[in-house]
Formats: structure tokens, C-alpha cells, sequence
């Protein structure tokens, strides 16, 4: 029974995790303060580099005609001058809906390809038909 009894040595050390919290702690804040240092320099180059940017241009001449704000426009940009500008899609879903819409139309219905030389178009399904009924033209055999 005697081992049993251990003697009193009063404080208990035990191990700890390992963690140093305070030195965690003090590199968290001093990158955070190094993340705001860097961001702030970054918005002062940007700053500085607009303001020369537009010290540098040239002033517009007073018989130039008034700047435009471009539109979207069914799914295109419309610059809103006279000046050519490049077809740009911004709504290619919209665009692709009416061309297959337009495809389906021409696939389905009869209408005119060449009025004045009496060419038609027919429906794909009844084309199909005519084909079955009436055959492919066939070339006589040579001899």
C-alpha cells in the first residue's frame, strides 16, 4: 500500500499542446497590418497613375461631336454614333433562341425562295415523302 501513497509535491505539471499562443496571436496581427500597408500602397499607385493619366490627355475639340454612352440593344451593343463599330454579342443566349427559332421556321413551313422563277420551299417532312413517293431520278445506263 505503501506506493500507493505519493507524496504531495504540490503544483502538477502537466505536458501542453505545443501551441505558443501569444506568438500566433502577434503574427496574426502583424500580418494583417502588413496586408492594410500593402493595400494602401497599392490604391496610392492606382490613384497616382489615374491623375497623370488624365493630366496627359488632350482636351476635346470644340468641334468634336458629343461623347455617346453605348446601349445594349436586342442583345448587341449599339454605340448610339454614326461610326462603324464591331458586332458584339452580350446576350448570346437570346440571339441563339431566334436563330434556332428562325431555322425551325424555315424547316417547317412552305414559303418562297425565288418568287419570279417559281421555286418554293417545302416542309422537311413532306420532302421526305415526296422523295419516298416519287424516287431519286435515275441516269440511263451507258452501253
Amino acid at each position: 500500500m505503501k506506493d500507493i501513497n505519493h507524496p504531495d509535491s504540490g503544483t502538477v505539471r502537466t505536458e501542453g499542446d505545443g501551441v505558443h499562443y501569444r506568438g500566433l496571436a502577434w503574427s496574426m496581427i502583424i500580418l494583417t497590418i502588413l496586408t492594410l500597408v500593402c493595400y494602401a500602397i497599392v490604391v496610392g499607385l492606382f490613384k497616382f497613375m489615374e491623375s497623370r493619366a488624365v493630366a496627359g490627355d488632350t482636351d476635346r475639340a470644340p468641334l468634336a461631336a458629343a461623347p455617346v454612352q453605348p446601349t445594349i440593344v436586342d442583345g448587341r451593343v449599339e454605340s448610339g454614333s454614326m461610326a462603324p463599330v464591331p458586332s458584339l454579342l452580350v446576350n448570346e443566349p437570346v440571339n441563339l433562341e431566334k436563330f434556332r427559332s428562325h431555322e425551325e421556321q424555315m424547316l417547317t413551313t412552305y414559303g418562297w425562295v425565288d418568287q419570279n422563277a417559281g421555286v418554293v420551299r417545302l416542309p422537311i417532312e413532306r420532302a421526305k415523302d415526296l422523295l419516298l413517293e416519287r424516287g431519286l431520278p435515275v441516269r440511263e445506263p451507258q452501253r
